[in-house]
């Protein structure tokens, strides 16, 4: 097989690095490779050690690699953190009553847009508008006095871009261009025709929380919040006197939300001189203390959310959401059904990608595989990920 039929997409997390290496030949997408390792020296935001961070990244490529016999030369990059930022963009052509063509597309495409000093910048189209007033995702052959774009400008933090360039020269490996997620998981699920109006997506994630509000299947609110499930593990290792591991494996493996019947737990105790000494603690216990946080987390993402919030459906993704039972305690303590976004378990997707952890980069993985620079689509042309187009002005969100 020809080394360039092969993509590669890093994801760089705050909790860890994943890395997958797929091919798209003959319109049959199929991941290869799937690396994952926990980050070191990286909060999400800051560099601590450079080394350390280094070899997090080298771990989950190599394992990529290694599955898929392949070495990784140029890659995408995707991020998740409070760096970014996202604003819309509209431009317009008048028409005066005539038919919309494929030229029209191409015209409003064309967008000249200056660069921003502090910002690497991509542009994603999100709808079109026709007359100021009709929204659709192709408006070619429809007649109307004026067709509008409407446009997703998703702006990353350039020192953090600069950061990690100079990490992966370090690699030896080229980046094709910089992707984030939020855009990433709003362009997924309109590829996939939303079957709700109103959605609230919640990227429950270790050290940040991502909130998209989908509204009449457009973004309507994105906000990224500090805090995420790492603080049900720090609270675990405070009241338990445990390792930050073992906090984990009871955070995610161990304890129910769900589940009253209260057995026992032994827990090995953490001591400096490294005794092996264990302690027996009741579920509900170590339940309660991870409840308590969590409805603190719920509480703070509550008051941000629209006051018609019971109108939407929720939907989570994130590895906070894999706690056992997650959904249940949700329904019981909100009052709403959620359902979570996952990899679909299809041909072409390895067992290790079915839980929401690795959603951001699944839906990565599916945009790219909707670019086919040889077909004559020019509406999957429009939205490469690898072309930096700069603007001259944009209309936040917010």
């Amino acid at each position: 097989m020809q080394e360039k039929q092969f993509k590669s997409i890093i994801e760089i997390g705050s909790f860890s690095i994943k890395t997958i290496i797929f091919s798209n030949e003959n319109d049959a997408p199929k991941i290869v490779g799937v690396g994952k390792s926990n980050t070191q020296g990286f909060d999400g935001n800051v560099v601590s050690s450079f080394d350390d961070f280094i070899d997090s990244i080298k771990k989950s490529v190599v394992q990529a690699e290694k599955q898929s016999n392949f070495i990784i030369k140029d890659c995408f990059i995707l991020l998740a953190n409070k760096s970014i930022k996202i604003n819309k963009f509209k431009n317009s052509l008048i028409l005066d009553d005539s038919i919309i063509e494929k030229n029209d597309i191409r015209k409003l495409s064309k967008i000249k847009l200056k660069p921003q000093k502090d910002f690497l910048q991509n542009i994603h189209t999100s709808h079109y508008q026709i007359n100021d007033d009709l929204i659709t995702d192709n408006p070619i052959g429809l007649s109307c006095k004026k067709v509008s774009r409407i446009s997703l400008i998703s702006m990353i933090d350039k020192k953090q871009v600069d950061l990690i360039e100079n990490i992966f020269q370090k690699l030896q490996i080229k980046i094709i261009n910089f992707m984030d997620s939020t855009t990433s998981y709003f362009l997924y699920l309109k590829g996939k025709k939303l079957s709700k109006k109103n959605l609230i997506l919640i990227d429950f994630g270790f050290n940040h929380i991502n909130i998209l509000i989908i509204k009449n299947k457009q973004i309507s609110f994105i906000r990224t919040l500090p805090i995420g499930c790492r603080l049900i593990s720090d609270d675990l290792v405070k009241m338990l006197n445990i390792s930050f591991d073992f906090a984990e494996k009871l955070k995610i493996s161990t304890i129910d939300l769900y589940d009253d019947r209260n057995p026992t737990i032994e827990i090995p105790v953490w001591e400096e001189f490294g005794n092996n000494i264990k302690n027996k603690i009741e579920h509900n216990y170590i339940k309660k203390i991870i409840t308590s946080r969590l409805d603190e987390i719920f509480n703070t993402i509550f008051k941000i959310l629209p006051q018609d919030k019971n109108f939407y459906s929720y939907l989570f993704t994130g590895g906070g959401s894999q706690i056992k039972n997650f959904q249940l305690y949700f329904r019981s303590k909100y009052g709403h059904e959620i359902q979570f976004l996952e990899p679909p378990g299809s041909s072409g997707i390895p067992k290790v990608l079915n839980d929401s952890s690795f959603m951001s980069i699944y839906c990565a993985f599916y945009l790219q595989t909707q670019i086919n620079p040889d077909k004559d689509d020019f509406l999957k042309k429009i939205d490469s990920f690898s072309n930096k187009i700069w603007y001259k002005r944009f209309v936040d969100l917010l």
